[in-house]
């Protein structure tokens, strides 16, 4: 008999519609050795507007493209020296062109969003001839899926898309220790209603909410206590399942001293989610090594005996690889389902190295399967089924 997963986690809760999260990390793409110019012995000649660039919410694995202007107060025409942007998502040409005296350039920005979730910022800095001083654009938004949830991190008072349950051993004498329970804010970004089916598996702990009573909400507070947990079950990822049909499952990262995760490999993301998966069917997924430097993926190993994985291809540029695997669920299996999955890599010299990757999904039989699944959608139409699955992004 299989045992509910994470067996009396929760107590009941309800909800506000929540503020941008934490950051998820940018790769840099400035080289640190290059000259930095003293920006107080410069003319600050040209404008940037917006300086910054709401992106409000943003759809996981999308790319948008936003336009700012630079406008040259000045008397005579300025040409953009360089335009040097700190994350190897951005892309912009922008080199060399020319500002008319007195005038304004339009300039795309085009960013390409990984699946991760939380804040996501980017910004890219101007250098100008002539003695100009140099000039930024920043942007910054929030990766969300169609429902989020949100926490208040009682170390700072910010709003922020994980449960900080870290109870540090170096904090100063005195300082009390960091909650192991609390609430739990779960809204939809759309404000449509939705029904909150199960938080890792089992009947969510609703405050000031009756679901047998009450009519479905766009926003409930649900409560957690991590405290009688052993380590060894600690979970890292909160799964919360939904009947939103954008957001079936989604997850809010558990940081706890108990749930850190250091893998050997570059992964891109430390989790996919892999939304629907129906039982005896296989589903494709893909994951990202970043910087991988000839490193290839050459055995995968499922650490839950409900399901496997097995590699299907993976291709790589000068930088990145994308590995492309094949989930298959066994036919007991039934609900949630959180497990690691071993991925074994080689390098070019024959070495090899194995790093645990998270996986999570709702296993359904074929018989009540939607007609859609995959990992869910931000906004817009469900994700196809086949589509590869959204995965959360690497440092969060």
């Amino acid at each position: 008999m299989r045992m509910p997963l994470f067996q009396g986690f929760f107590v009941l809760a309800t909800f506000v519609i929540s503020a941008l999260a934490p950051n998820a990390f940018c790769e840099s793409a400035v080289d640190p050795s290059s000259p930095q110019i003293a920006a107080s012995s410069l003319q600050a000649t040209i404008i940037v507007d917006p300086p910054l660039i709401n992106l409000g919410f943003i759809e996981p694995r999308s790319t948008i493209t936003r336009n700012f202007r630079l406008i040259n107060t000045s008397a005579k025409p300025v040409t953009i020296q360089s335009a040097t942007p700190t994350c190897t998502c951005t892309t912009i040409e922008a080199q060399g062109k020319i500002i008319p005296p007195g005038e304004s350039l339009e300039v795309p920005i085009t960013m390409k969003v990984a699946a991760s979730t939380g804040i996501k910022t980017a910004a890219v800095t101007f250098t100008f001839t002539g003695g100009i001083a140099p000039a930024k654009v920043e942007m910054s938004g929030e990766i969300a899926y169609a429902v989020r949830g949100t926490t208040t991190d009682v170390t700072n008072g910010a709003m922020v898309p994980y449960i900080n349950a870290f109870q540090d051993p170096s904090a100063p004498f005195g300082t009390p220790p960091t909650p192991l329970s609390g609430t739990v804010t779960i809204s939809s970004i759309d404000r449509s209603p939705f029904r909150i089916n199960s938080v890792m598996g089992q009947l969510p702990a609703f405050v000031n909410f009756n679901p047998q009573q009450d009519a479905p909400r766009n926003n409930y507070l649900v409560s957690y206590d991590f405290s009688k947990i052993p380590c060894e079950r600690m979970p890292p990822y909160l799964i919360i399942e939904t009947d939103h049909p954008q957001a079936p499952v989604i997850d809010m990262r558990i940081r706890h001293a108990c749930t850190k995760i250091t893998p050997q490999l570059p992964f891109a993301e430390y989790r996919s989610n892999l939304g629907i998966v129906t039982t005896g069917k296989e589903q494709p997924f893909e994951f990202e090594l970043k910087h991988s430097q000839g490193w290839k993926v050459i055995s995968t190993t499922s650490k839950d005996p409900q399901f496997t994985v097995k590699l299907v291809g993976q291709r790589a540029d000068a930088d990145n690889a994308m590995i492309s695997l094949m989930i298959s669920v066994n036919a007991s299996a039934h609900g949630i389902v959180l497990a690691p999955v071993t991925m074994t890599a080689m390098d070019p010299t024959g070495a090899t190295k194995s790093s645990d990757f998270w996986v999570y999904f709702k296993a359904v039989p074929a018989a009540s399967a939607p007609a859609a699944s995959g990992a869910p959608a931000a906004s817009g139409t469900p994700a196809a089924s086949g589509a590869p699955a959204a995965s959360q992004k690497a440092g969060s």
